[in-house]
């Protein structure tokens, strides 16, 4: 029996106006994408990119780097992004609800590596004794040590 060979076709996701370059980390069921890119002023912020919509630039926690990396099939992203302090905390974005900064475990950082169906996010955080930890957060509980969970 002879297989049908598969037929894959690479498409450009371009870059923002002005910037130099993106880069993909995610992709849906959907066919939508998350990424990083380059901005017109040297920055990096996180993306999401749409057959229909093209890239949409998500923005940051208020300091001048996001990076996206993940992406679930309600096109809900989660990554990283600095503060205006300039520290990464862990977000999650939503096309109702934009950017929402996801905390830490009471050290400075955060960062997040999945998102599933249900919006939940996972990461790791540091926590007030500089040890990482890996967390769950979610919409009713926030982000939940992995480490103290019974």
């Amino acid at each position: 029996m002879r297989v049908p060979a598969l037929r894959a076709v690479m498409t450009d996701l371009g870059a923002p106006p002005g910037g130099t370059f993106s880069f993909a980390t995610g992709i849906n069921e959907r066919g939508q994408v998350t990424g990083s890119a380059g901005t017109a002023d040297g920055a990096r912020h996180a993306f999401r990119w749409t057959a229909s919509g093209g890239m949409q630039d998500l923005g940051t926690l208020g300091g001048a780097f996001s990076d996206a990396s993940g992406i679930n099939e309600r096109g809900q992203v989660t990554g990283t992004a600095d503060t205006a302090d300039r520290v990464g905390h862990a977000f999650r974005w939503t096309a109702s609800g934009g950017m929402q900064d996801l905390g830490t475990l009471g050290g400075p950082t955060s960062f997040a590596t999945g998102i599933n169906e249900r919006g939940q996010v996972t990461g790791y955080s540091r926590t007030a004794d500089h040890v990482n930890h890996a967390f769950r957060w979610t919409a009713s509980g926030g982000m939940q040590d992995l480490g103290t969970l019974a």
